[in-house]
């Protein structure tokens, strides 16, 4: 009688350690993980995808990324298409759905400053900016100036050197930044103007120079992210707008190859 007394005893202990691991568990486990659909310009995707990791290790939640032009994001939400956060590579964008009662005007927040660099595939005599008045130049390629702000800031700088008469019928236009890229570096195109954070990506890119643009050469790229109305009082998406303003997040984007506010 004693002998079983003690043996069940001795289980007692083992019993309490394993729902204590069990406990544990259940705490180190986020209490309700959910998914946010994120709308983003095609030139912070990549950025975001590291964005979206860390935000993950931190809250247990996940981002459900879809990349486009900003132009063309800001149509399709128009559209009704289904995202919680709209993350543009313009001011612009998110101002006019604030405007339109299509998202929070108090989540609007100015997330990084973007900087346009050019580059080639022609070897340079000199600076690379003189590969601009090279014969070999045939084709330049810029993102559209219509949908994508990088665009605009690509055409901004042609036109204070007064090259864009010059190169308007010989551009080769990408639906979005990364499409302008693409181009340059499979020799569509021998030059062209991108965002700086697409060469930090990691991606091997074929080119044989880079200059960095100054920035007094075109109007400020600030790229602003918006909560849209149908995820309005979503806490994931407060979650994540927070997140966004950490300085987390900020040493993440900086090392993209952005500047942060």
């Amino acid at each position: 009688m004693d002998m079983n007394i003690k043996i069940k005893n001795s289980l007692i202990p083992h019993a309490s350690h394993i729902l204590l691991a069990m406990l544990c568990c259940f705490v180190a486990m986020p209490i309700s993980a959910d998914t946010l659909n994120v709308a983003v310009a095609s030139n912070f995707s990549h950025t975001l995808e590291l964005l979206s990791s860390d935000f993950n290790k931190q809250t247990g939640h996940q981002l459900r990324i879809s990349s486009a032009s900003t132009g063309k994001l800001y149509v399709q939400i128009q559209h009704g298409a289904p995202f919680d956060v709209f993350l543009a590579a313009d001011e612009k964008r998110p101002d006019l759905l604030v405007a339109e009662d299509k998202a929070e005007r108090s989540s609007a927040y100015v997330y990084a400053r973007g900087r346009l660099v050019f580059v080639s595939n022609l070897t340079p005599v000199e600076a690379c900016q003189k590969v601009l008045l090279s014969p070999a130049l045939k084709r330049l390629s810029i993102a559209n100036p219509k949908t994508a702000p990088y665009g605009v800031a690509a055409q901004q700088v042609m036109e204070q050197l007064e090259l864009w008469p010059a190169f308007e019928h010989r551009l080769v236009m990408g639906e979005n930044i990364a499409q302008a890229l693409q181009y340059v570096s499979t020799k569509n195109a021998q030059a062209g103007f991108v965002a700086k954070s697409m060469l930090s990506t990691g991606k091997k890119i074929a080119t044989a120079c880079t200059w960095d643009i100054p920035a007094d050469m075109y109007s400020p790229i600030k790229q602003k992210m918006v909560v849209l109305n149908r995820a309005k009082g979503n806490t994931v998406a407060q979650e994540f707008l927070n997140y966004m303003q950490s300085v987390q997040a900020k040493d993440i984007i900086k090392a993209a190859g952005y500047n942060v506010f």
